[in-house]
């Protein structure tokens, strides 16, 4: 885990739900339907990428799931109720070889309609669909 990313949840997480009250007329998601979203859609596609935005920072991350975490982690150690949004892009660059960072870095497309269409299978969810993304989030 980065420096930043330890100090945000050493000291924001400890406010969070202050910053939720104070900053979001709604949440949208509970632990349990991440968890079906997150597991439905790593079953369907093995693996997808997807970018973050958690509700105490600015940085938006983005990381390549192949399996749900545990709950109530998101991605550990950042709990679901941490995530603002997130957002499937249709392109994105990563790692060619996770296990090999010395490959260098690839670009990588996702069919939006294929997640699309599996998102909605799983559940509702509140959405917007963009020509070069889906964002879905858990806090407006």
């Amino acid at each position: 885990m980065n420096a930043r990313l330890h100090d945000i949840l050493k000291n924001k997480s400890k406010n969070l739900a202050t910053i939720i009250t104070n900053n979001y007329a709604g949440a949208y998601l509970n632990n349990t339907k991440w968890y079906k979203l997150i597991d439905g859609l790593t079953t369907e596609f093995d693996e997808i990428y997807l970018e973050y935005k958690l509700v105490y920072d600015e940085v938006i991350e983005g990381y390549l799931f192949d399996m749900v975490d545990a709950k109530p982690y998101f991605l550990e150690p950042i709990k679901y109720k941490e995530v603002e949004w997130i957002a499937f892009p249709v392109a994105y660059e990563y790692w060619k070889h996770r296990n090999n960072l010395k490959a260098g870095k690839a670009f990588f497309d996702q069919d939006l309609e294929a997640i699309a269409t599996k998102i909605d299978t799983i559940g509702k969810f509140k959405t917007e669909q963009f020509s070069d993304k889906i964002k879905l989030y858990a806090y407006l």
